[in-house]
């Protein structure tokens, strides 16, 4: 018989309560960033925090392979997942500081942003054979703005509000398999999200008085989503330390992920208004114009990724440890064939190359706390999606983190619980552009695994 260490019942809670939380702190979320004007808004870093902290490496990046790393979910390559071993449980959050710069006129405007990053469970269906499943939910982009712009017509000043909200959400669930040193697997679920912007031209006079317009489109949208991966690994060379009671490798991992072109269904309401605004808020007037319930669709465009890792290992008696790790990325999305309602925006083909490495001091060491923290380091460099002037908005961060464990495994505990910490630091245009941006984000993580089902010896 089985014995379950931790109910379904009170997963169901967890993940119920978990999922509340999740909602209402990505909704209470505050950021003025005009950038998440156009396309599906500004997307967020959508990687475990271990691929934060070393450049944004995904498509070649695995753990629960090696004691001293642990073992968290990476949903970006569901290929990881026939490497579970143990029950992992993985919750993060993200503050987001970021600071706008305009040439001209000349203006600085910061903000700060606190939002959830992911929710993700990953089970290992079965251990022997290399079958893993794992699924969650994560935001991948938000829109939030409220630009203003003043200009004279006719003689009178008129005063334009732009306000935009929303963003985009996944559900998601996957499987993989592993062969040895192959691994496939497919992540799928739903992509659902709404899209509402307003604009409202008021004018400005001292002696005719003027009620004041608003213009609101309302859209909501949602799709199944169908992405995949693989890994293989290549051991190049082994080699036995007698004096140490040590084995050494040296392996290449390589890894490849990419998500199909998706055609949500998108429902849309417009509202052409005039108003006032009274102490209760504003009043409607007139309706110009309304229309409800017209249908469309979202086309978000395919995106791919290819990577490599180099990596050192040291087996004893213990088990096998990885020494040290350095990996590099490539990605790119094709952005251009994005449509919202069959038109296009002002976006541009993506791409980002990343590098990364992560190394341990001594693991193999019996004693010393810090001996087993998995120190991270890395950079990224590419081109944004978003193209609103034309002149392209190129990018660079890097980024520094590290994974504290809390509680190790060991052949006489079965649980393993370890903290990751991720700090990046990163730009969003040049020169070139009117408008540059500056960000730090700090985000921090916690995978908590455990053998949830375990084998009755005595009944």
């Amino acid at each position: 018989m089985l014995s379950v260490r931790l109910t379904i019942s009170n997963i169901s809670r967890l993940c119920a309560a978990l999922f509340f939380a999740f909602v209402l702190v990505g909704a209470s979320a505050q950021e003025n960033s005009p950038f998440s004007r156009y396309g599906i808004g500004e997307y967020y870093t959508n990687q475990h925090i271990i691929s934060r902290s070393m450049g944004g490496l995904t498509a070649a990046y695995a753990d629960g392979t090696n004691n001293n790393v642990g073992q968290s979910v990476n949903f970006s390559n569901p290929a990881t997942y026939g490497h579970f071993y143990m029950s992992t449980f993985d919750v993060a959050v993200t503050i987001d500081s970021r600071t706008l710069y305009s040439a001209t006129p000349t203006g600085k405007f910061g903000s700060a942003n606190f939002y959830p990053a992911y929710l993700a469970l990953g089970v290992p269906l079965n251990r022997v054979k290399g079958w893993g499943i794992a699924f969650g939910l994560k935001p991948i982009s938000r829109i939030n703005y409220s630009v203003q712009s003043l200009q004279r017509i006719a003689g009178d000043s008129l005063q334009t509000l732009y306000e935009g909200s929303g963003g985009l959400n996944q559900a998601f669930v996957g499987i993989g398999k592993r062969w040895g040193t192959f691994s496939l697997g497919i992540n799928t679920g739903y992509n659902f999200g709404r899209k509402e912007i307003d604009t409202r031209k008021t004018f400005i006079n001292d002696t005719v008085s003027y009620y004041s317009s608003k213009s609101s489109t309302n859209t909501n949208f949602g799709g199944v989503f169908l992405s995949g991966g693989m890994q293989y690994d290549l051991l190049l060379s082994k080699h036995t330390n007698t004096t140490a009671k040590t084995t050494e490798s040296y392996m290449l991992r390589f890894g490849f992920t990419g998500t199909l072109q998706q055609r949500m269904k998108a429902t849309q309401s417009i509202d052409r208004q005039t108003y006032t605004v009274s102490a209760s808020g504003d009043l409607k007037i007139d309706s110009v114009s309304t229309q409800s319930d017209i249908a469309g669709t979202v086309q978000l465009p395919a995106t791919y990724a290819a990577g490599v890792t180099f990596h050192k290992t040291a087996a004893n008696s213990r088990g096998v440890f990885e020494l040290w790790s350095v990996g590099a990325e490539y990605t790119s999305t094709q952005w251009t064939k994005y449509r919202f309602y069959d038109q296009a925006d002002k976006l541009a083909d993506s791409w980002q190359f990343k590098f990364g490495l992560q190394f341990a001091p001594d693991p193999l060491a019996s004693r010393g706390y810090w001996n087993n923290v998995n120190y991270r380091a890395g950079f990224y460099m590419g081109k944004d999606y978003i193209d609103a002037d034309g002149k392209g908005l190129k990018t660079f961060g890097v980024s520094l983190g590290a994974g504290l464990p809390i509680r190790k495994w060991s052949s006489y505990n079965d649980q393993f619980t370890v903290m990751n910490l991720a700090l990046q630091f990163g730009k969003r245009g040049s020169a070139a552009n009117n408008v540059t941006e500056n960000y730090m984000q700090l985000s921090l993580g916690i995978s908590l695994s455990d053998i949830w089902f375990v084998k009755r010896r005595y009944d």
